[in-house]
């Protein structure tokens, strides 16, 4: 069956068929309604392996294709990543459409470039996890990840993988734009990103908001971003940060200002004489004029006045 499945590769007429499939590079296995991965061995310089929309229950019988670069196993009912660790030049790794809960095994390829585990068949309410030794291992070189229909609410533990120029997480479950913009911050070589279908997508400026934060992203869910859009929310971005800066500074003086102690007001040393109004004529009107007999003298010039006389 093996031989079927060589793609372009013929078979010389003077080889054995242990001789031609020893320097097969591609097998081609996809749906051909496999149940193992089995008998293999003799592959020993394949590279490309498509096993992809079989019956395949478990990843096994691998130890032996140390050369192997791309491995194709999606829509299959693998339960577990395991049995990966002899693939040390393993750079692509396509598992979508399984029923892996965990992400891990991936302790020996340091050189991964591409993991896609979309969509696994999970049961209702669960999440797809990332087993951070396996995230360690691959920090250093993963470009591209794709974790679309896996019911995340959060992908925080991704911040490590700094490496990343392309992120697929649509129809998920993120929701927080400030833990989300976090991550991002992390990934300065991002120029990828797929969220639809997540309800942080409804934000208020959500778009607007993801070209801000990832400033070399050229395709935000499937969509190009021009320079000119760029330029302007930059511009924008610049601006709102500038009036925040000044809000924030008059904020800053204004309490200084109310904080500041007062001093009560210095009392006065007398009271203030009332104001004095000149007497005029016409307030004279109608009084009587006083007469020498009428006047009335203090007592001692009463005295003085009887005496002279």
């Amino acid at each position: 069956m093996l031989c079927r499945c060589t793609g372009q590769a013929k078979r010389r007429k003077e080889e054995s068929q242990e001789q031609f499939l020893k320097r097969v590079t591609h097998l081609f296995c996809a749906e051909k309604g496999i149940q193992a991965i089995e008998n293999l061995d003799q592959c020993r310089s394949l590279r490309v392996l498509y096993l992809y929309d079989n019956l395949i229950p478990r990843i096994e019988h691998l130890d032996s294709l140390a050369s192997i670069t791309h491995l194709y196993l999606q829509n299959n009912h693998i339960i577990r990543m395991e049995n990966l660790s002899s693939l040390y030049k393993l750079t692509k790794l396509y598992l979508s459409g399984n029923a892996i809960t965990v992400v891990e095994g991936l302790d020996s390829a340091r050189d991964l470039k591409e993991l896609h585990i979309a969509h696994q068949r999970m049961p209702e309410g669960e999440k797809l996890l990332f087993e951070p030794r396996s995230l360690q291992a691959i920090a250093a070189s993963l470009e591209v990840l794709n974790v679309s229909g896996n019911g995340l609410d959060s992908i925080e533990e991704l911040g490590c993988l700094t490496e990343l120029n392309h992120f697929a997480a649509t129809d998920n479950q993120l929701c927080h734009m400030k833990d989300l913009t976090k991550v991002l911050n992390h990934w300065s070589k991002l120029f990828k990103l797929d969220l639809l279908g997540n309800p942080i997508c409804q934000h208020h400026k959500y778009r607007g908001k993801m070209i801000t934060v990832c400033p070399y992203v050229s395709v935000l869910d499937g969509k190009e971003v021009t320079d000119m859009e760029r330029q302007f929310l930059m511009n924008w971005k610049s601006m709102r940060t500038a009036q925040r800066h000044q809000r924030l500074a008059a904020g800053l003086d204004l309490g200084r200002q109310q904080h500041q102690p007062t001093l009560p007001p210095i009392p006065p040393t007398m009271p203030p004489l009332p104001s004095r109004q000149p007497l005029k004529r016409k307030h004279l009107r109608g009084l009587p004029k006083p007469s020498a007999a009428t006047v009335e003298l203090p007592p001692l010039q009463q005295y003085m006045a009887t005496t002279v006389t």
